[in-house]
């Protein structure tokens, strides 16, 4: 009944427009008309269930019309005013039925268009259904070949398995967050968390000196071994003390994110560099990221040719490294991984150092993004960001390096499992250091999480969100190369004035390495470097902070290729490196403020010196902490393949379930 009624309702709309009538407000001509017509069917309207009348009422866009009825008169009114098909709006009709239901988008649908809008209601009508039933299905599909990638090869499928497993375990966190999250936060969270702030000042009185105690006692039994670890030890006290007396307001400081931030990176160090499960996680996690780094070599072989690869590795592999994983961080970003995992590290950061979400989820993203990555995504919040805030969010775009830049430095040499460690223990590390340089002394408006709402891309698709990746990383390779040349002849001109100048007093070796090795040779003392290796290791430090990171870290390579570090030095000096804070990175800094925060510029600049020495003592700080805990017999224990025993008792496990081999042999027979 309601499409007849429709189709009387569109005739008489045809009639009104045929005789040429000047409508004033055609939508409220057609509510009128919309309006007597349920009147009149009122009573049949209420017989009908929902669905039916959903599916009379969509049948009548495809009822035929007679076309002598939809010719206008061209004299009479202009398109604006006549009343016409496209001027119908759904939104106005009184039925909910008709509500949601789009407008005809022509006076003669197709009847592949009829079928197409029917078929995307059903679907729409079943999405929930069909969803289930395709995850169901693969869900059954991959298990099958989970099992029988399992049963061919366990080492072949470690990786297969790890995924699995993460998979499963962020399914299974996700399903109970969601249906028991709220009553598990109420009964067993919320009253130990009541409970501890309640208590804390009468609490840390007793944990502090306890986590101390426990600290020293590790530390002289299992830990130092050698009057070299010591050395580290004293870099630490030496860099703290300097902090301390060079801070803004010394009497302000808040010593739980300067005590926590160390005491996270301590326990990073140890399931790092003294665990063997940790240590081996790591390296796996290192190695597969360098597999997965090299396919970028095959576009760069395709475009290039194989024989430019080896000739100019830096020129046609190091960078074009860049485009490739711009685009995977910029699909990853678009799914929203990367946001995710930055706010749960910083969320465990943020509950122990009990710092504001900005500056705390600034310092986790830095571990997978770039400064102007984590610019972008807090830019709504830059202009409020106390004096504080403002010092840490900067301090933390300079204090590591961002993952796409992982494989150039891992390309010139630098070992990836000590660089990929570097990169996290650097995170709490520099909270706690920009707090005890710059304690806060304002009130910040996003002190928890939830007052933080990270900004999305504007891409339409993955395609998308990987081309603006690409072209984001194309400015950077612009100014890598750019800042390599640059530099690299500049050093060349100051390296042949220096040795200008010192030939003319008899010694003509002066240059600027040999200046740095001098300069930094107290710095890589402290930090732990081996005596022999400290001049060595002091002008790759020089390198890093006058010049810049790439330089350096290319000379790092060059240095362990010829025998001039040892395990340890080069293990330490990759620590103390790991960061953008050359005076070259602060300079292109400015001009990626101009242009995302114009406003903040002048503070920025005000700060460049504090943050230039607050991030480069970060790096120092890892340095000292994995100088202290780093062992190279353990490292050699480590990286042996000998089994543990609970290795073997798994492989004895995995050894009973038979092969698919086995049992299509079983199903021949």
């Amino acid at each position: 009944m309601i499409p007849q009624h429709f189709s009387l309702l569109l005739d008489s709309l045809y009639d009104i427009e045929s005789q040429g009538s000047h409508i004033d407000n055609p939508e409220t001509a057609a509510t009128t008309v919309i309006e007597g017509m349920l009147a009149q069917t009122s009573s049949s309207t209420n017989q009908r269930t929902p669905e039916t009348e959903t599916d009379s009422i969509r049948d009548a866009y495809f009822l035929p019309f007679d076309e002598s009825k939809a010719k206008t008169d061209e004299g009479s009114s202009s398109s604006s005013d006549r009343l016409s098909v496209e001027s119908f709006d759904p939104e106005k009709c009184l039925d909910p039925a008709i509500r949601y239901l789009d407008p005809p988008e022509g006076l003669r649908p197709h009847p592949i268009e009829k079928f197409q809008r029917c078929l995307s209601v059903r679907c729409k009508k079943f999405s929930r259904l069909i969803w289930r039933f395709v995850a169901v299905a693969l869900l059954v599909g991959y298990s099958v070949y989970f099992g029988f990638a399992i049963a061919y090869s366990v080492e072949m499928a470690t990786t297969l398995i790890v995924v699995t497993c993460l998979a499963v375990a962020s399914a299974g966190y996700v399903f109970i967050r969601d249906h028991f999250g709220d009553k598990i936060y109420e009964k067993c969270f919320e009253p130990i968390e009541t409970l501890i702030d309640r208590n804390w000042n009468c609490i840390k009185w007793l944990l502090y000196p306890l986590m101390m105690i426990g600290l020293i006692l590790y530390l002289c039994l299992d830990v130092v071994r050698e009057a070299i670890q010591l050395q580290s030890l004293t870099g630490i006290v030496v860099i703290m003390t300097f902090l301390y007396v060079t801070s803004r307001h010394p009497n302000r400081i808040y010593w739980r994110p300067v005590i926590w931030g160390f005491s996270i990176q301590i326990i990073m160090a140890i399931l790092v560099l003294r665990w063997k499960y940790g240590y081996t996680a790591v390296k796996w996690l290192a190695d597969v990221i360098q597999a997965f780094i090299e396919f970028g070599f095959v576009g760069e072989a395709a475009v290039f040719g194989d024989p430019f690869l080896i000739f100019h590795p830096f020129a046609f592999m190091g960078l074009p490294l860049l485009l490739y994983l711009g685009a995977v961080m910029s699909i990853l970003y678009y799914f929203g991984l990367t946001q995710l995992v930055a706010c749960k590290i910083a969320w465990l950061m943020q509950k122990t150092m009990g710092t504001t979400a900005i500056e705390t989820l600034n310092a986790a993203a830095n571990i997978f993004l770039d400064g102007m990555d984590t610019m972008l995504m807090l830019r709504s919040y830059l202009e409020k960001l106390t004096l504080s805030e403002f010092n840490c969010l900067m301090t933390g775009n300079h204090a590591t390096v961002a993952g796409f830049v992982f494989a150039l430095f891992v390309l010139f040499g630098a070992p990836p499992q000590h660089l990929l460690s570097a990169a996290v223990m650097s995170a709490p590390a520099t909270i706690a250091i920009c707090k005890l340089n710059y304690p806060e002394t304002q009130v910040s408006i996003t002190k928890e999480m939830e007052d933080v709402k990270l900004a999305k891309g504007d891409d339409v698709n993955a395609f998308e969100a990987a081309a603006n990746g690409v072209q984001v990383a194309g400015k950077t390779v612009a100014a890598v190369g750019g800042c390599y040349i640059a530099f690299l002849s500049i050093l060349a001109f100051l390296n042949a004035t220096l040795s200008y100048v010192g030939a003319r007093v008899g010694y003509p070796e002066l240059s600027f390495e040999m200046i740095c090795s001098y300069v930094m040779w107290p710095m890589a003392f402290i930090v732990g470097i081996e005596y022999d290796d400290c001049q060595e290791a002091a002008k790759l430090m020089g390198i890093k902070l006058f010049a810049t990171e790439f330089l350096a870290y290319q000379e790092l390579g060059n240095s362990e290729a010829a025998g001039r570090l040892s395990d340890r030095s080069t293990a330490i000096v990759t620590y103390a490196m790991c960061g953008f804070s050359s005076i070259s990175t602060l300079a292109i800094a400015v001009g990626i403020w101009f242009s995302i925060c114009p406003q903040r510029v002048k503070l920025m600049v005000s700060m460049m010196l504090r943050v230039f020495i607050e991030a480069n003592l970060s790096c120092y700080v890892t340095a000292c902490v994995a100088g202290v805990f780093y062992s190279e017999e353990l490292m050699k224990k480590f990286d042996s393949n000998d089994p543990s025993p609970a290795q073997n008792l798994v492989s004895w496990i995995l050894g009973l379930i038979p092969s698919y081999k086995e049992l299509m042999s079983i199903g021949s027979s």
